[in-house]
């Protein structure tokens, strides 16, 4: 079998496009303990469980977590010195920290992270240990929006 010598000079060009195709490839997300996969975090975060928002534009992972207001300022002071969480604020009638995205750096997966409290009257921080629990929630979108 003959070789054609027009298409030699062509091949590392082949090449190093399929490696720059595969290089750009991630594995799909799968639901699990998202903090838990990026790295240790406090004892009292709770991990709750993962699910997806099939309905929702993106189509969502989303890992629960709970902690008790006793616990919420370690926890807190976790996601925003890991992730770079806002600091929570108080609102109406629960503390938020607004949504924040953090990419991680080995798997390029964009992660959003979320801290709230359930309804409250307690609007100091002197009484979040007055708080049941805050929930934490951190989610990857599986769909361009």
């Amino acid at each position: 079998m003959r070789r054609d010598s027009r298409t030699k000079p062509l091949r590392p060009l082949i090449i190093l496009t399929l490696l720059l195709l595969c290089g750009s490839l991630q594995a799909a997300p799968k639901c699990e303990d998202f903090l838990g996969t990026l790295g240790a975090y406090p004892k009292g975060i709770q991990y709750q469980g993962c699910h997806q928002d099939i309905e929702g534009q993106t189509a969502p992972l989303i890992a629960t977590y709970k902690v008790r207001g006793a616990e919420a300022a370690v926890a807190e002071a976790h996601l925003q010195r890991t992730y770079g969480m806002g600091r929570l604020q108080f609102f109406c009638c629960m503390w938020d920290s607004l949504r924040h995205f953090h990419r991680d750096p080995n798997s390029g997966i964009n992660y959003q992270v979320l801290m709230a409290s359930e309804e409250t009257l307690a609007n100091q921080r002197s009484q979040w240990a007055q708080i049941e629990f805050f929930y934490i929630t951190v989610s990857v979108d599986t769909l361009e929006p």
